[in-house]
């Protein structure tokens, strides 16, 4: 079995990803999926703007429910 490590960079996440969006909009049908991040995290950023997500400064906020730090804040990246 591959380490995480290994694994990082193959695309197994955007084929994870592509798979769940098109599972919900065509299965579900879904009209919008919404997906979120913290601002440190530029490899999932990466993969949902590679899907065709889009990211508003405006939308960025901080959750309620995680304490204060780095991982408070939230950026949203929806599809439609």
């Amino acid at each position: 079995m591959a380490s995480g490590a290994a694994l990082l960079g193959g695309g197994y996440a955007t084929e994870a990803a592509r798979a769940a969006l098109d599972y919900g909009f065509r299965e579900i049908g879904l009209s919008d999926i919404v997906a979120l991040t913290v601002p440190a995290n530029q490899r999932s950023r990466r993969v949902m703007e590679r899907l065709g997500m889009t990211h508003d400064l405006a939308n960025d906020f901080d959750h309620p429910q995680v304490p204060e730090g780095r991982l408070r804040r939230h950026v949203p990246l929806p599809i439609m």
